[in-house]
């Protein structure tokens, strides 16, 4: 727990090396959340499916196994390339660019979004509106920076952290020493990385392109090691220095991709390094002082293994666009490429931000004069889709008859323009289609999500960089192509390269749509709204970012289970309860955490909860009110009742419900002795009112050793606790015994009353303490014969065995009879009709057909 953790905070080479460097470390703060958002770049839903069934992914396998992660698919809007999809996620903004690579109207420039004017311009221009979700934090490795305090290796911000320059030659010698091994395990990686970037050097000789081929060797090592473990040191300075949200890319596999295709050996070799890199983040961050900081994984977007537009055809998209445009009105005009070596600038790309003057002489030469502007047709396709730009206004027919040019004497698959009366048409070998009414037809009836591609496309028409004819290799009937020399691609509209994956935490809310096979899957929007709302859950977003894009239907996964209407309940004839003996709050890791029960009890979607070991105003507990804490977040009503009292700090039992409940008795069973190191034991009594009738329920916490719990079974069974309540009358007992299922205690018990566990079908009784290797039986819900047992469990996800050093115990209860019994008075009394009369005529009250109760009506209810 904690001491573990301070312990190896003592020894732990980063916060070492934190201080060292002159990092801020701020003081643990328990309640306030932290994120961490790690990509891995390009590994569509199919190839992660594939990585995890052949171990390539072991750690996220575990997690996903363990309950931690919620598995859903990621689609990535269009253009299906990360620049698009860091802008959803980090600002809320969706289709910020046409493609990668694109011209700039206003500028006249050509803008690689990997270039630091380009990533900065369409932040400027395109985010405006938008709201920054990395506010505070810091961006790693990323195309934007997000709005963060620190970013690196970013393209919009062309920063990067050199960290042997902030460190003294001596701890500089020690800081090296320390990393040995993983400077080890660099230099291992890079010569293996090397050995297979000079086999493809000698397949380009092969192929006359030795020259690319030589000049990017260090850049693939760089890219493939070297980075993904520097973002590993960075990111973990950022978690001990207490950042709120991290987001880090973590690259290799696209490039991999990219070079010998998505389902390549190679390209998931290097998958078992990023999931080594994950695993070592997510437990530094677990054991982090702090903030209590969640992991969410994902991909943003896939890839498609295709064939090469100019081997299939023997030629180039832009010598096919030139002999197109021969004839019509832009006949004579020139036809001018804007793409030089693409493959090139995608591996590149990190490797030009180190070196400023070689950035500023290539985007020297990516600036159009305007008179290239005004004459010139220019063509850019750096993957699977493409712009053509024409001087000239074009008629709707004309822009019809060049698509349909395109696609029937060029093979190009997929033609897309906009007309005059903002229709969006798309030409393929099967026809013309109107996007809007059609787009069945363009994407293929198998296409899972067509309606998002409809409306994704008529905003990437629309958008004002989009050239006036968009060129897409995909054919929903072939093999996709691509416009320049690769074997996997991405950006445009092909299922594989439109769904990526996300692993978000089980208690995380979020917005999620579903497709026709039952599969559920967020996009960007939604991803950027359930990080903030977690980050910021007191604040809203503005309002255009309140209701993500959508055709699908929608299925919120709500962080805390909603209010259960009381005439809901009685319809069902079900009322869920939930046990939870919940250690004051502190979980195995040695941080106090409210708000992670109350995640763990709003996964069980109880209606009643019966608490255990609950603190109030305790110096060890931050002096929270725990039960009130919970319950606001489950925006459920409490009780909490003390055993222990000492000034101004309590200890004791907590009860919260969604449905009326009123006070019966509060007490104590056995009173504590300090001189034979005993603690006070008692229970709380409780009413549950509604439609369905009067329920009574229990709570209690019995001793430690078994002279102790005997005496308090006793006291419980007697006629001032259930001794008192009748045999029609419904009871649930809830509680920590301590007590195994075949001792004295549940002998006792079980005369009377029936455990969920041994009673509900198909199920067989488990442990409940340790949670982390549960061993004993100890927390029950037992129940009179009233009710029948739909359900019982207990919850053992990754979350559960964290937050306590017990396990929750969960039960779903049907009653068909309905007690008419009247509310029972404090301490035991229950009136019946001739004492009702004697009370009015001894208070002369007129008209009153009941004696009242204290009734808990809220969160605010008194102690």
């Amino acid at each position: 727990g904690k001491l573990r953790r301070q312990i190896a905070k003592l020894f732990s080479r980063t916060y070492l090396l934190g201080k060292w460097l002159g990092l801020e470390v701020k003081q643990p703060e328990s309640q306030l959340p932290g994120l961490i958002v790690l990509q891995i770049d390009g590994l569509s839903r199919q190839q992660f499916e594939a990585a995890v069934a052949k171990n390539r992914l072991p750690f996220l396998k575990k997690m996903m196994n363990h309950g931690y992660f919620n598995r859903l698919s990621f689609y990535s809007g269009l253009p299906s390339t990360t620049p698009a999809v860091q802008a959803e996620v980090m600002y809320g903004v969706r289709c910020v660019v046409p493609a990668f690579q694109f011209l700039h109207r206003a500028t006249g420039r050509v803008f690689r979004m990997c270039d630091q004017e380009a990533a900065a311009t369409i932040v400027r221009e395109q985010t405006a509106q938008g709201t920054p979700l990395l506010t505070g934090g810091s961006s790693y490795s990323n195309l934007y920076s997000g709005g963060s305090s620190e970013a690196e290796f970013c393209a919009e911000t062309q920063s990067v952290r050199l960290l042997i320059k902030r460190i003294r030659p001596l701890r500089l010698c020690l800081t090296l020493f320390l990393y040995t091994f993983t400077l080890l395990r660099i230099s291992w990686l890079a010569l293996i990385e090397l050995v297979i970037a000079i086999g493809d050097m000698i397949h380009g000789v092969l192929r006359r392109d030795w020259k690319n081929e030589i000049r990017f060797v260090p850049a693939r090592v760089l890219v493939s090691v070297v980075l993904r473990e520097w973002v590993r040191i960075v990111v973990k300075l950022s978690i001990a220095s207490g950042t709120p949200v991290v987001y880090a890319n973590l690259l290799g596999y696209d490039e991999q991709s990219h070079r010998r295709g998505p389902a390549s050996a190679f390209a998931h070799w290097g998958l078992r390094g990023i999931d080594g890199v994950v695993k070592d983040i997510f437990r530094f961050a677990q054991h982090a002082d702090g903030r209590d900081y969640e992991v969410i994984v994902f991909s943003d977007h896939g890839q498609e293994s295709v064939r090469i537009y100019e081997f299939e055809y023997g030629k180039s998209i832009q010598q096919a666009v030139t002999d197109v445009l021969r004839h019509g009105p832009l006949a004579q005009r020139i036809v001018r490429s804007l793409d030089g070596n693409p493959e090139s600038h995608r591996r590149f790309q990190h490797w030009r931000r180190r070196n400023p003057d070689l950035h500023n002489r290539e985007n020297e030469s990516d600036r159009l004069t305007p008179k290239q502007l005004s004459d010139e047709v220019i063509v850019t396709a750096m993957g699977p889709i493409g712009h053509v730009y024409v001087p000239v206004a074009l008629t709707d027919a004309a822009k019809a008859e060049y698509a349909a040019c395109l696609v029937q004497q060029e093979n190009v698959p997929l033609v897309l323009y906009r007309c005059s009366d903002q229709q969006v048409f798309g030409r393929n070998r099967q026809g013309l289609w109107n996007v809007r009414e059609d787009s069945a037809m363009i994407c293929g009836i198998d296409h899972k999500f067509v309606n998002e591609i409809r409306d994704d496309l008529i905003t990437l028409c629309a958008h004002p960089d989009s050239g006036d004819l968009i060129i897409s290799g995909w054919d929903p009937e072939q093999r996709p192509l691509t416009f320049v020399q690769e074997n996997g691609a991405h950006g445009s509209l092909g299922f594989q390269e439109t769904r990526g994956f996300a692993l978000l935490p089980q208690h995380l809310p979020v917005r999620q749509h579903e497709i026709e096979n039952g599969e559920r899957f967020i996009r960007g929007l939604d991803l950027h709204a359930a990080a903030w709302h977690f980050l910021h859950p007191d604040r809203a977003l503005s309002a255009s970012l309140r209701q993500p894009f959508h055709r699908t239907p929608i299925h919120f996964s709500p962080r805390v289970s909603q209010s259960t209407d009381p005439g809901a309940l009685a319809a069902s004839g079900m009322l869920r309860v939930m046990t939870y003996n919940i250690h004051h709050s502190m979980g195995l890791d040695g941080r106090c955490r409210p708000l992670r029960i109350a995640d763990v009890i709003a996964e069980s979607g109880a209606d009643v909860v019966a608490l255990q070991e609950v603190d109030k105003n305790r110096a060890r507990t931050s002096f929270q009110d725990q039960a009130a804490v919970i319950a606001s977040r489950l925006e459920m009503n409490y009780r909490f009742f003390p055993l222990l009292t000492l000034g101004q700090e309590q200890y004791g039992l907590a009860i919260l419900s969604r449905v009326p409940m009123h006070i019966v008795r509060e007490g104590i069973l056995q009173q504590g002795s300090s001189g034979k190191r005993r603690e006070s034991r008692g229970a709380m009594w409780v009413a549950l009112e509604g439609r369905f009738g009067l329920i009574h329920l229990i709570n209690t916490h019995l001793g430690l050793t078994k002279a102790e719990r005997l005496c308090q079974i006793e006291e419980l069974l007697s006629d001032r606790w259930l001794g008192d309540i009748e045999s029609r009358e419904p009871v649930i007992i809830c509680g920590d015994l301590n007590a195994g299922p075949r001792s004295e205690v549940l002998k006792r018990l079980t005369m009377r009353f029936h455990c969920t566990q041994s009673i509900a079908v198909d199920h067989r009784p488990q442990a409940t303490f340790a949670s982390i290797f549960p061993l004993r039986q100890i927390d029950y819900i037992l129940v009179s014969s009233h009710f029948s047992v739909s359900s019982s469990c207990v919850s053992r996800n990754h979350m559960a065995k964290a937050a306590s050093d017990h396990l929750p115990v969960c039960a779903a209860l049907k009653t068909d009879r309905k007690s008419k019994a009247p509310v029972p008075m404090a301490y035991g009394w229950r009136p019946h009709d001739d004492e009702i009369e004697l009370a009015r005529s001894i208070f002369e009250v007129e008209g009153a057909d009941h004696i009242s109760v204290e009734s808990v009506a809220g969160p605010q209810a008194a102690d």
